[in-house]
Parts: structure tokens; sequence; C-alpha cells
């Protein structure tokens, strides 16, 4: 009888389970994208370093900075679709070839209708979206390390699918893989987006 009991009360629990899973508020989730590229690590770095240029990224169309690499920096990213992203510089470390930014405003895409509400569909659906990216050398040759933690851009329970985990890191995953492709082709023309590694931590 006990056995007859627990048979039937495993599929409850696992679907109470599953229940509670899709209900949570969001997670902080960390996503971390390298590419390996065969040339000096100063090189590649003088690509990148410059806080006012995002040139090296395809979906950008402009940026503009205040400060240029100074800590407090603000920058706009006018996407090549229209959106605008800004940033604010948190950190600048030449000597470690390395700096930090965080999104602080972006426009929206679209707005739709959840759980009675309007909700602004932001063209990077994530919230609280920090990154860090650095260029070292290693086995002779250079790894870049770009480091992005974020949230979904929903705050509450039960998320539209726009706004959701999966949503998040699509769209983080497609913002990293397209830079660093793009990095590792200026020094590697025949470089593939399968260079590009990545780990996610939730």
């Amino acid at each position: 009888m006990l056995l007859k009991r627990m048979i039937f009360l495993i599929p409850a629990l696992l679907l109470m389970f599953a229940s509670t899973a899709n209900a949570h508020g969001p997670v902080r989730g960390k996503m971390t994208a390298t590419v390996t590229i065969d040339a000096p690590a100063e090189k590649i770095w003088d690509v990148i370093k410059d806080y006012d240029n995002m040139s090296w990224l395809p979906l950008i169309k402009e940026t503009k900075a205040t400060k240029g690499n100074k800590k407090g920096s603000i920058r706009v990213l006018t996407l090549k679709d229209g959106g605008t992203i800004t940033e604010e510089l948190k950190a600048y470390k030449a000597d470690k070839m390395s700096y930090k930014y965080k999104i602080t405003d972006m426009s929206s895409v679209k707005t739709i209708k959840h759980s009675g509400k309007d909700e602004e569909i932001p063209v990077l659906p994530v919230e609280n979206y920090a990154a860090t990216i650095s260029v070292s050398e290693k086995g002779g040759k250079s790894e870049v390390k770009w480091v992005a933690t974020y949230y979904r851009a929903y705050v509450n329970n039960n998320p539209p699918e726009e706004l959701n985990e999966a949503a998040a890191d699509k769209a983080v995953t497609a913002v990293l893989t397209s830079g660093l492709t793009s990095l590792l082709q200026k020094f590697d023309s025949k470089g593939k987006e399968s260079a590009v590694k990545f780990k996610m931590k939730r």
C-alpha cells in the first residue's frame, strides 16, 4: 500500500516543483564567452580599448561617450535597427586590458499585453546588466573574455516569453557571439562563430 502511495505521490510532487520553477522570480545569470585569437594581446586590445568606439561590434551603428575611457563615462550605442542602449563605464584598467560597464537605459522595440498590463520589450530583454571585457595572453596566443551578468527583463513571476530567462539568454548570446566573432575575423578571415565558447551559470 505504501509503495502504491509513493508511486502516485511522486508525479504530483514533480508537477508541483515544475509549477513552482515556472513561477519563480528572476534569477541572476552569469554568461562567460571566450575566444582564442592567434595575435598579440596588445593588438587585439588596441581594437576594443576605446570605450567610445564600438565599431568592432556589427550590431552598432554609432557610439557616443561623454568622458572617453574615464570612469563614469556615459556612452549611447545606436543600433543599426535604430534602437539605443545607454551604458556607464564602471571601471577601466588599461594595464590589465580590461573594462567594465553597466546598462542604465534602453529603448523599446514594442509593447505587449501581459496579465492585463502593458509591458515594454527593450532592445535587450534584460535587467541589471553589467559586463566586463578583457584580453590576456594565453599559450602564445590571446584570449578575449566577455563576462555578462544580468536578470531577465520581467521582474515579477510568470514572465511572458519575450521577457523570460530564455529570451534574455538568447539575446545576450547573440551579442557576445557577434562581437567576438567579428573580433576574431579581424585577425583571421576564416574565423567562425563556433570558435566562441560559452559557460552559463544561474
